[in-house]
């Protein structure tokens, strides 16, 4: 897969009802399109069978392998995620994994009754599990690896976006540590699991890659703690998809910073057509640049995300949407997402990374 143009759409999948709907988009919406790729997340929407006390969600393996097969049949790579280390929930809210193992909270004394309306993004954002608690993994890996083996997967994504909560003060065990190797040591673990022992192939958001300041970026898309130093410390065969939801005037230039890394680069865009187009643009010229100066790494296609958690109407709406070929230049719901779609597998018919 990775010798060929990944053409990519992501959806957040939690519940068994939208079974028949998502396939009948891989049938009837992507694979025409020349969509060959779906990142489905599960955050940790899934109806796990080795911890079933941590189920969060009704989709399951019987889903999962009616799902895998129709994607199979339409030429389709499933690549599910599931988030790591960060977004343990949302602001100040808990998944199943904190609130039934609090051990493994970096933020322990933050409640989950906390201000969020009033609490800046900044200052408190969202759980992470502590980096420097390896006992987390007693669960991670079993659940990582049944929901790949339920999907036949060939490609994991592991999340690590918008890691915050991490190196904090108040952690016994990480206090004093450098963010940057307890990113990298994440990571690292991760990699020697999915990798070294499954044999699958590792994606990850990239923004903790990326240096805010150098680049013109937000704190987001960028680090402003020096987590950004981990690009130096993890292997290159990750696939990094990078994701940048903005306009920005200065461009994208970690793009061509990890190319020249070595890394394989995934740009990912969201549900506006105008800056799907710039970022995919940007990067394409990136890409030129980086085969030029002969730089290890690589461009391989691009991914368009999609953030609402996925029911009927929503993935109906999608279906409709990219069948229609729409190009709504201003939405930015659904038909945008659809639209970014559309656009970016057109733009790359005939790219080769």
């Amino acid at each position: 897969m990775t010798e060929q143009t990944i053409k990519a759409a992501h959806l957040r999948i939690k519940d068994a009802n939208v079974t028949d709907k998502l396939i009948q988009y891989i049938k009837e919406g992507l694979a025409p399109l020349g969509v060959n790729f779906l990142c489905l997340e599960f955050n940790p929407g899934y109806n796990y069978r080795c911890f079933p006390e941590l189920a969060d969600g009704s989709f399951g393996r019987d889903e999962a392998r009616k799902v895998a097969a129709a994607a199979r049949e339409t030429g389709i790579c499933i690549a599910p995620l599931f988030m790591c280390l960060g977004h343990q929930g949302w602001r100040f809210e808990k998944n199943a994994l904190l609130k039934a193992h609090p051990e493994f909270d970096e933020t322990p004394h933050v409640p989950e009754d906390g201000d969020a309306e009033n609490t800046p993004d900044l200052e408190f954002y969202c759980h992470s599990w502590c980096a420097s608690n390896d006992d987390v993994y007693k669960y991670v890996f079993p659940m990582i690896d049944e929901i790949a083996e339920d999907f036949g997967a060939e490609y994991f994504h592991v999340g690590m976006d918008e890691v915050f909560s991490l190196a904090e003060i108040t952690c016994p065990r990480c206090k004093g540590k450098d963010r940057a190797e307890l990113f990298a040591r994440t990571v690292n673990i991760l990699h020697d699991h999915i990798v070294k022992e499954k044999g699958r192939k590792m994606i990850m958001w990239a923004d903790r890659l990326n240096h805010a300041e150098a680049f013109g970026y937000h704190a987001w898309e960028g680090d402003i703690w020096g987590t950004w130093r981990t690009a130096d410390m993890i292997p290159k065969d990750i696939i990094l998809a990078d994701w940048h939801y903005d306009m920005n005037e200065k461009g994208f230039g970690g793009i061509e910073a990890l190319l020249e890394k070595g890394f394989t680069v995934l740009p990912a865009g969201w549900r506006e057509l105008k800056q799907t187009r710039y970022l995919l643009d940007e990067a394409l010229k990136y890409a030129a640049s980086a085969k030029e100066k002969g730089h290890a790494g690589s461009m391989a296609g691009m991914m368009i995300t999609c953030w609402s958690e996925a029911n009927v109407d929503l993935i109906d709406t999608l279906l409709e949407s990219v069948k229609a070929r729409e190009q709504n230049e201003g939405a930015k719901d659904a038909h945008g997402i659809a639209s970014s779609i559309v656009y970016m597998a057109e733009k790359l018919k005939d790219y080769k990374p």
